[in-house]
């Protein structure tokens, strides 16, 4: 913005990180990089991504009245990985990016999907952050951290994303 300062517009809150993994009614490795979305009802949600012991990644909702304090975080895990029926989850699923979509009239997540061809964009649709409605990939390796945007643009969905480039090791 002209004249301003992006420091002007945005603080970051002075006793982050408001969750980790000490906070989680689970065993996990750490927990980062939340989906976020404010609620009907006015809580705060959040889709984390919970590493587990193994390094594997998984969702987990947490809720807030506030959005800062009093978290009520799901005592399991809310969307683990599916490899059976969704192989390009062999690795972990992570990233989710929440846009609700009143033509749907469910949330759209997007996230990363984990495999042996690298990351890829996948999709699942939900109601109520409890029931996961989920379509696959979206968009083939190597491509992450996507976000849906909450209509249609003649008469076809668009979303942003990353590509990232596949280097050798070392590389």
């Amino acid at each position: 913005m002209k004249g301003k300062d992006f420091r002007e517009l945005f603080h970051g809150y002075e006793s982050n990180p408001i969750l980790t993994a000490r906070d989680w009614p689970y065993p996990a490795n750490s927990v980062f990089n939340p989906g976020a979305t404010k609620l009907p009802s006015g809580e705060t949600l959040l889709l984390a991504r919970v590493e587990d012991r193994r390094g594997i990644s998984h969702l987990t909702v947490a809720r807030s009245a506030d959005g800062v304090t009093n978290w009520q975080i799901d005592p399991q895990p809310t969307m683990l990985l599916d490899p059976e029926k969704h192989p390009e989850e062999i690795w972990g699923i992570e990233d989710p990016r929440i846009t609700w979509v009143p033509e749907l009239d469910r949330y759209a997540i997007a996230y990363t999907s984990y495999s042996t061809s690298g990351p890829l964009v996948s999709l699942a649709l939900m109601p109520d952050f409890r029931d996961f409605e989920r379509k696959g990939a979206i968009i083939p390796p190597d491509d992450k951290d996507a976000a849906r945007f909450p209509r249609r643009f003649n008469g076809r969905w668009a979303l942003l994303h990353r590509p990232v480039a596949n280097y050798p090791a070392g590389g």
